[in-house]
């Protein structure tokens, strides 16, 4: 049968093919929205460079069976995408995530004391909390409370709030009558370190869009999963996605796209080096490299989704200057992102077991931790098991430190709080400490004006999308929720392609 000029052969609907880049949450919801919406017309292949799904979300196991996250991964009560996508996949997003009972916990280096910042009731009564909150001597207790109540107002105006983007939080908070010196207290830095993991300075607006998000206490709630990540949501996602008809492809590594004219012909791709490895499929620590001879090029695709992180996306087809000095292409190098470093430390006996939520405001680079133990059901009833605490950080300005300098500077960090104690003395059983160097694990920095250089789905090729917590989306937080956002507004370009 001959093809009709609309794509379809005499008798029966011929599918575009479609090839998804990458299975992180963005790749995941956009592989499965695109079937969800019209899988009698796409055929869908979804290919990624490791052995565990979810990216930097995902979770790999140790020789004894035990699970090890890379950096703890929290939901927020605004990840409505996230939830019902799980859902979709046939899983009670209320047996997965777990509440930390709108708790976190700032360490106030004046007082050398880790108080607790109780997030519940509404907008204001939140921003009126903090006129109590006993972390702050009572003059900047007052000058904070004031400030926070203007800065909820201003989220939830209804103005744009991008105008902000410019500003770093800091001086925005300045400008609105915070005392200077005020920023430098744990509690004002609370959204950025215990909500996203962001110690540096960080754009207004993206301070601002949480709070608008986060707009009552059932969307600020916080949730830790309670399990591994690839195993309870990634994988039930996946097998969804296959359910549907897709088809998924591991270790095959982008390297390159191949191209003509406004068109993407092809993606050279290779399997990577480390990709024989079994669980230590994530085991790399500066880079990935394609494995000798294993390079081919994945061709015959109507549309491509790239849900690859910045880090990578800008490395690639470097020789070709026609396309990096491009508008579109030039302004992603104005993108600047970050290595994250996490641990796991497993103690004999308890520590912070009466704080659900997270414990943040200690020096970097490790100074973010929350204790797991009531959480992760592999240890939550093992009685050898005094706590699992789980630290995340960034590693700018201790590159050059040894992991045995970061473990032991952490652990004399956190010690000096007299609610911690002697960590050495609680019994340390395990230390799983891991340095994401790797470009596919590094974390873009929502630095102030960094906005007007973050890209939509489309590209300058008709048929090449892009998708990530780095792509713009109706979210726009770099975090999980945004990622999975901005997979299906890339789904839905395609489909609006379709006509």
């Amino acid at each position: 049968m001959s093809p009709s000029r609309d794509g379809t052969a005499r008798g029966h609907a011929v599918k575009r093919r479609v090839l998804v880049i990458g299975a992180g949450p963005a790749g995941l919801a956009a592989a499965t929205s695109l079937l969800e919406t019209a899988r009698d017309r796409l055929d869908v292949t979804l290919v990624h460079q490791g052995h565990h799904l979810g990216g930097k979300a995902s979770s790999t196991r140790r020789p004894d069976g035990r699970f090890v996250e890379h950096g703890w991964h929290m939901v927020v009560g605004f990840y409505d995408r996230l939830r019902a996508l799980l859902r979709r996949a046939g899983v009670n997003d209320r047996d997965v995530f777990v509440s930390m009972r709108g708790q976190s916990h700032p360490y106030e280096a004046w007082s050398r004391r880790i108080h607790t910042l109780d997030a519940g009731g509404d907008a204001v009564a939140f921003a009126a909390r903090f006129a109590t909150y006993d972390g702050l001597p009572g003059a900047d207790r007052a000058n904070y409370s004031a400030f926070m109540s203007q800065a909820f107002l201003e989220a939830f105006s209804g103005a744009d709030l991008t105008r902000h983007d410019d500003l770093c939080f800091d001086t925005f908070a300045v400008e609105h009558g915070l005392r200077p010196y005020v920023t430098k207290y744990s509690v004002f830095r609370f959204l950025r370190e215990a909500y996203f993991n962001f110690p540096e300075r960080i754009s207004a607006y993206h301070v601002l869009q949480s709070m608008r998000l986060m707009s009552s206490p059932k969307r600020a709630e916080a949730f830790v999963c309670v399990g591994p990540w690839s195993e309870v949501v990634w994988q039930p996602i996946a097998r969804y996605f296959l359910s549907l008809g897709g088809s998924l492809e591991p270790f095959t590594l982008a390297t390159d796209w191949v191209w003509t004219g406004d068109r993407i012909t092809g993606v050279r791709v290779a399997r990577p080096d480390s990709a024989g490895h079994g669980d230590g499929a994530r085991a790399w620590r500066d880079e990935v490299r394609p494995a000798a001879g294993t390079e081919r090029t994945l061709e015959g695709f109507d549309f491509v989704v790239s849900t690859i992180p910045h880090a990578v996306f800008v490395k690639m087809n470097r020789a070709e200057e026609r396309m990096w000095r491009s508008p579109w292409f030039a302004r992603l190098e104005n993108l600047r992102s970050a290595a994250t470093v996490s641990m796991t430390l497993t103690t004999t006996k308890p520590v912070l077991a009466d704080k659900p939520g997270p414990v943040f405001g200690f020096p970097a680079p490790l100074g973010i931790t929350v204790n797991m133990k009531p959480y992760w059901r592999e240890y939550r009833d093992d009685p050898s098991v005094g706590s699992v605490l789980d630290f995340v950080g960034q590693e700018a300005g201790f590159e050059t430190w040894s992991d045995e300098q970061l473990v032991s500077f952490t652990l004399d960090s956190f010690s000096r709080a007299p609610q911690v104690g002697d960590l050495r003395a609680a019994g340390v059983r395990d230390v799983e400490l891991h340095r994401n160097r790797a470009d596919a694990e590094r974390l873009l920095l929502c630095e102030p004006g960094v906005n007007q250089f973050r890209p939509g789905p489309r590209t300058p090729f008709s048929n090449l999308f892009v998708a990530g917590d780095w792509v713009r989306n109706e979210v726009d937080l770099i975090c999980m929720e945004g990622a999975v956002a901005s997979g299906q507004a890339a789904a839905a370009a395609v489909v609006a392609r379709l006509g």
